[in-house]
């Protein structure tokens, strides 16, 4: 079930409005309906927004200091992934100096993210809301090589803790599993999807691109 900060995301590529988006993360309350992924994802969303508009930075950051803390927290993160020129004085009015003399120096670089779990597709998806860039809709339908059957993917996950051999091969069908479903999921109301499943499925080189034929089919 999405929030109302789901939906702004999820829709943001089609009409960007940052001032909106900051006004729905601001003030929409923690309620039942916030996810737990929501303090893993939207601070990579926020980040992307901070890179294209550094003036955002001063919005969010007075916008949440002093109020929940989880919203502190991802406002901080959002500014540690930034790239914006004022990112250690914004973090050190937010959180203290001993938060923002930690930081990463060079901020983060999601083009270049080699996902390691299925959260980390989440992340790919939110940058390209953020940014209409279609290279992440192509990262995600590529982790389609990865696919197995239920069965097959539950009996290596069964055993991967153990058998570190298996590892790699749960993993791709693990974060294969995340891009069918969310492709699935996405593609219902997003052409740029569509069109990603359709330049995979045209590699014809195996798995994914016939299992991103299937998907684009039934869209």
């Amino acid at each position: 079930m999405m929030n109302a900060l789901d939906h702004a995301i999820v829709a943001y590529w089609r009409q960007p409005d940052p001032r909106r988006l900051l006004d729905v993360f601001i003030t929409q309350p923690l309620a039942e309906d916030w996810r737990a992924e929501n303090v893993l994802t939207v601070p990579v969303f926020l980040s992307h927004l901070l890179d294209a508009d550094p003036s955002l930075g001063a919005i969010l950051v007075d916008g949440v200091r002093g109020g929940d803390p989880v919203k502190v927290e991802i406002v901080a993160q959002a500014l540690n992934y930034s790239h914006i020129p004022a990112r250690t004085r914004l973090m050190e009015k937010l959180v203290g100096e001993a938060a923002a003399a930690s930081m990463d120096a060079d901020g983060a670089d999601f083009a270049a993210l080699s996902p390691t779990h299925p959260v980390h597709v989440d992340m790919l998806w939110v940058s390209f809301f953020a940014t209409g860039l279609t290279s992440y809709l192509d990262r995600i339908t590529g982790l389609l090589d990865g696919w197995l059957p239920e069965n097959q993917l539950q009996d290596l996950l069964s055993r991967a803790a153990t058998q570190p051999d298996i590892q790699a091969q749960a993993l791709a069908g693990l974060l294969a599993k995340a891009a069918q479903m969310t492709l699935t999921a996405h593609g219902q109301d997003c052409l740029p999807v569509r069109a990603a499943l359709e330049r995979r499925a045209a590699a014809m080189d195996g798995l994914g691109a016939a299992l991103a034929a299937r998907i684009a089919a039934i869209l």
